[in-house]
């Protein structure tokens, strides 16, 4: 991901990036960025976060007759643009600004509305909140779309600021990670983008495409103010480059999220409109308990408690990973802890709320109630559901449900609402 805010402005950028925030864009990924943007001879193409070149460079080779416009806050990229460009015929002018000045319109001489092709890599940054911001997600009319200012990180406020300078149905294509297309918070934004943009195309890219991260990232294209969106194409793309068969979303699944993976999860025939005999999660269970026992007490807690360690390991020996009997209560003890903490009754089915791994982590209570820690989910299913349920979560099918639905990189989690929503 590329660079354009200012450093002395960052509030965190990641361990595994450079001090910028940016992860560099690999030319496979750019070639596939730039192919996908249906644009007919556009006269201005603009690269916000320019960084090492890898999107402006291929936007060059394809529209050769563009006026290329970079900028980037390092001084260091017009040196390795001109690194790029050498040999090649290109009109191209670079400018060493910070990405996120409310006023860059005015000082790089683009009018607002004026673009036709803005391609970007955002960095994986939040920068500190400055007054700039709110009136650079008000103009590209997004302010409204977040419950606090404060949530947007440097990918929605470089989207939000191509926006500004993109012409009435010129084309935006980004990379992003995986808040923005997954994370229920920013289910507003991506309704105030499908309704006000047309959102052609979602790719879901492999995890490690970035060197020195394990971030789930996406390229998205849209046009801006192209109609509202009543579809969207999502696709996958594998290591080698490859897109998979499309996936057709509604708007209102759409909204929910947009990556690939977890749609395609769902029948075709409740894509189309049609009927399905699959059921949600939520319509399986009659509740569903966290844990409230956070890890740091577990030690001193005066019985045991069942954590993120405790969860067998999957084997063809275990047709079923039952909680030992170790952690099963008497009734006296499961009557005294009821009254600090939260417990997993017999028949609960007990999946993994954080972690990385968390897909392969599964157990059946059977022996007796018994606490939990916060980094684990009971969920109580109806009787005739159990098997089932249990099943699936014991599968490919379902290990891969829980992959995809769950957030972050290197602390990944599941919500609730999240695991309400997954179809088996």
């Amino acid at each position: 991901m590329s660079s354009g805010a200012s450093n002395q402005n960052l509030a965190r950028a990641s361990q595994t990036s450079d001090h910028w925030g940016r992860y560099y864009t690999s030319s496979v990924i750019s070639q596939s960025l730039i192919d996908n943007i249906e644009a007919n001879k556009p006269r201005l193409v603009l690269e916000l976060g320019s960084g090492s070149g890898s999107l402006c460079t291929a936007a060059a080779a394809r529209w050769h007759d563009a006026q290329l416009v970079t900028v980037d806050v390092d001084r260091q990229a017009p040196n390795r643009l001109n690194a790029a460009h050498i040999g090649r015929q290109v009109r191209h002018t670079h400018f060493v600004h910070d990405v996120l000045d409310e006023a860059l319109s005015d000082k790089i001489g683009l009018q607002l509305d004026s673009v036709d092709v803005a391609v970007c890599n955002p960095p994986y940054i939040r920068p500190r909140w400055r007054a700039d911001f709110g009136k650079i997600l008000e103009g590209a009319g997004l302010s409204g779309a977040l419950t606090s200012l404060h949530d947007a990180g440097a990918d929605l406020l470089f989207l939000a600021q191509n926006l500004r300078l993109l012409r009435r149905n010129g084309k935006l294509g980004l990379i992003l990670p995986d808040g923005l297309v997954t994370a229920e918070k920013f289910c507003r934004v991506r309704r105030a983008l499908l309704r006000q943009h047309l959102v052609e195309q979602v790719v879901q890219l492999p995890r490690n495409v970035f060197k020195g991260t394990e971030a789930q990232t996406y390229l998205v294209v849209l046009s801006k103010m192209g109609g509202e969106t009543n579809q969207v194409t999502l696709r996958r793309m594998s290591l080698d480059g490859r897109l998979s068969e499309p996936v057709q979303v509604a708007q209102d699944a759409a909204e929910k999220r947009l990556d690939y993976t977890f749609h395609a999860q769902v029948c075709p025939a409740k894509r189309s409109g049609g009927g399905c005999r699959k059921m949600v999660v939520r319509e399986a269970l009659t509740d569903i308990v966290r844990g409230t026992v956070c890890s740091s007490d577990i030690a001193a807690f005066r019985v045991p408690v069942f954590h993120l360690g405790d969860f067998a390991a999957p084997s063809p020996e275990n047709l079923v990973r039952i909680v030992p009997n170790y952690f099963a209560l008497n009734e006296s003890e499961a009557q005294r802890a009821a009254t600090q903490v939260r417990l997993a009754l017999p028949g609960d089915i007990l999946l993994a709320r954080v972690g990385r791994g968390l897909q392969d982590r599964l157990a059946l209570v059977v022996y007796g109630p018994c606490v939990i820690s916060d980094c684990v989910f009971a969920l109580r299913p109806i009787d005739e559901h159990r098997e089932k349920l249990y099943e699936f979560f014991d599968s490919d099918l379902g290990r891969s449900a829980l992959a995809s639905s769950a957030h972050g990189v290197a602390a990944r989690f599941l919500s609730k609402t999240n695991l309400f929503d997954i179809q088996f």
